[in-house]
């Protein structure tokens, strides 16, 4: 039975960091866990860069980004997004003032997190954000991540960053 991660961040991560996390989904590859993305610029590409066939990534819109990926609101049951849009809305602080495509960007956070029938959290979430804290679209998945359960691992933080490192000898 494969075993799930969320690998995401900011759309500006240092170079170095993004090389990290390639190196951190090969590894992760190898021992059997599937990533799960959003298709984002920065440290989500740079996930699947390193996941290779090993990943699931949740789009707001079909075709985003050129992606041809099936975890998407029109090819989702409408009942299961209506779900994911609830969890997103009572996780964000702003939800209902956001347009519509920004809140499909962060529903489609909690499927990164959840998995595609929001019954299967990821075993953790490795990620980096600027302040180290929970912001963006990534603060999003960080703070769903935190409802449920699941362990964040931010590659800001010197201390968790080495942690990752040395788990995975990357």
């Amino acid at each position: 039975m494969p075993r799930f991660y969320t690998g995401i961040g900011a759309r500006r991560t240092p170079p170095e960091v993004l090389a990290l996390m390639t190196r951190a989904a090969f590894a992760l590859l190898k021992r059997g866990y599937v990533l799960r993305s959003g298709h984002a610029i920065g440290a989500d590409s740079a996930f699947e860069r390193g996941a290779g066939e090993g990943k699931q990534i949740f789009l707001p819109a079909p075709g985003w980004r050129g992606s041809a990926s099936p975890f998407h609101p029109q090819a989702l049951p409408p009942e299961l997004w209506q779900r994911a849009r609830a969890l997103a809305a009572a996780a964000h602080p702003a939800f209902a003032g956001l347009d519509l495509f920004v809140q499909a960007l962060h529903t489609r956070n909690v499927f990164q997190v959840l998995g595609p029938e929001l019954d299967a959290p990821a075993d953790f979430v490795l990620c980096w954000t600027a302040d180290g804290e929970a912001s963006g679209g990534t603060g999003q998945a960080i703070r769903i991540a935190a409802a449920h359960g699941v362990p964040v691992y931010n590659f800001q933080r010197p201390r968790e960053r080495a942690h990752v490192e040395r788990h995975l000898s990357i």
